[in-house]
């Protein structure tokens, strides 16, 4: 059977126009992926150095001032601790799935990272099992802290 060649054409531009289709659909894909992470960078941002939910932990741990957390004899502090350490704990969530990429969150949080990962105190309660934050220590083991 010989196929008419108005058939052929139409067929190829058919192809063409699904070829295109994908190519937009996947350009869209990308540049809204990239727009939802520099949402989540935003609002990240806002959260921890905008407001005032983590300026008293972060303070302290700057100042190196967390013997507490080895103590852990006040409640408050360790409370306190357990919301700073968790925040981190979801930016890290985030870069698992895909929601942020490492550099992005390494460029927002490398310092604060760093001065968890250089604090004995810090770490021998990050890495205790039964508080949770395994998330935290693999990441600071995957960038080389101790």
């Amino acid at each position: 059977m010989i196929v008419p060649a108005w058939l052929v054409t139409l067929q190829a531009v058919s192809y063409c126009a699904a070829a295109l289709s994908a190519l937009f659909a996947s350009i869209a894909y990308f540049r809204n992926s990239s727009q939802e992470r520099a949402r989540w960078i935003f609002e990240l941002y806002q959260k921890f150095y905008n407001s005032d939910s983590h300026i008293g932990m972060r303070v302290r741990i700057e100042s190196g001032n967390t013997r507490f957390a080895e103590d852990e004899t006040d409640g408050a502090l360790l409370r306190e601790l357990d919301d700073y350490l968790n925040f981190f704990e979801f930016v890290i969530f985030l870069v698992k799935h895909s929601r942020l990429k490492k550099a992005e969150a390494l460029d927002m949080f490398q310092y604060p990272l760093s001065k968890i990962a250089n604090d004995n105190s810090l770490m021998r309660y990050v890495t205790r099992p039964e508080y949770g934050y395994e998330g935290l220590t693999e990441f600071l083991k995957d960038l080389s802290y101790p």
